[in-house]
């Protein structure tokens, strides 16, 4: 136990002190590759088998004339084979909201780093226990472990950052639809309601703040209302969110009056809201049932039974 131990210290210090040389020496390796590829993109024998014409799939993954999505040959490689894993770490990364134009290579490489060290912690923990299993199938075991782990590891860290800020998203709707409510019957439009409020949230909610500042922008560049709320939808991941966009839609669509449908969406938010407050305070005699048992009850008795028994232990030993 204590070999495995220092073994697993070992490797943490033998990765973070071979990962700069590591990227260092596989950038230097995947240049090459990455000069004859854009040699063969720009000659003029390149050119795509259906005349030019690109899919919307082959774009998103990096291969059509605008360039690859990652620097890196390998990780082009693994994107023209795997388009599914790709269209789910866009997806998280959405959901997470990481935006920015490195987000994809990121986290791309995180899952290798990640599958690396698992691999390099998991070989020298099998090949140095007592069990006697060969080097062979110590191989195998980590890199399974190393591939399954680091690829399931990086996806729940996302999804835990996702979930906590569509909790903080979820938090601000009935405040956003009172504004709302507000805002309309005030005589603003849409656009600007959703502007302003935008600017009001800033200091309460600045996740919410974002998405509704990206949207009323989206308003003004779209024709199409319907796919402005559709990509909010898809940003935020939030079932009220997804409730009160295809509201704002169906009342734009066949011209009801956005005051009484916001109004109804609100009472609607808040009744929920109490709703969910209620069940979670009917929840916690349930909850509390194991801690009293395993530190309040015992704590009790021993105040409550101490004296007693140390006075008869007096009285016995007299």
């Amino acid at each position: 136990m204590q070999l495995d131990i220092i073994s697993f210290f070992i490797a943490l210090v033998t990765f973070y002190l071979a990962k700069p040389y590591a990227e260092y020496w596989t950038i230097r390796l995947m240049s090459s590759f990455r000069i004859i590829a854009r040699i063969n993109k720009m000659s003029p024998n390149a050119r795509d088998d259906r005349g030019g014409q690109i899919s919307r799939e082959e774009e998103s993954i990096g291969l059509s004339s605008g360039g690859p999505v990652f620097t890196s040959a390998i990780f082009n490689f693994i994107a023209e084979k795997n388009k599914g894993l790709i269209e789910e770490m866009q997806r998280l990364l959405l959901n997470a909201g990481m935006r920015h134009k490195g987000a994809l290579e990121e986290f791309m490489k995180s899952k290798f780093i990640s599958s690396l060290a698992l691999f390099l912690i998991m070989l020298l923990i099998s090949s140095t226990n007592e069990m006697s299993i060969p080097f062979s199938g110590c191989v195998v075991i980590s890199s399974v472990i190393a591939v399954i782990g680091g690829h399931k590891l990086t996806n729940i860290n996302l999804e835990i950052v996702s979930s906590k800020r569509r909790e903080s998203i979820e938090n601000g709707i009935p405040d956003l639809i009172d504004l709302l409510v507000i805002c309309t019957e005030s005589g603003l439009d849409l656009n600007g309601a959703i502007k302003r409020i935008a600017r009001e949230l800033r200091t309460s909610n600045p996740i919410l703040a974002d998405e509704l500042s990206l949207t009323a922008i989206e308003l003004e560049m779209i024709s199409d209302h319907r796919q402005a709320f559709e990509n909010l939808e898809n940003r935020t991941n939030c079932l009220e969110i997804k409730t009160l966009s295809k509201t704002l839609s169906q009342s734009i669509e066949y011209g009801s009056s956005l005051t009484v449908s916001l109004r109804d969406l609100a009472v609607e938010s808040r009744q929920k809201r109490m709703l969910s407050a209620e069940s979670r305070a009917a929840q916690a005699p349930t909850l509390m049932t194991l801690p009293m048992m395993f530190f309040i009850m015992p704590c009790l008795f021993i105040v409550m039974l101490g004296p007693v028994i140390i006075g008869m232990i007096k009285s016995f030993n007299s």
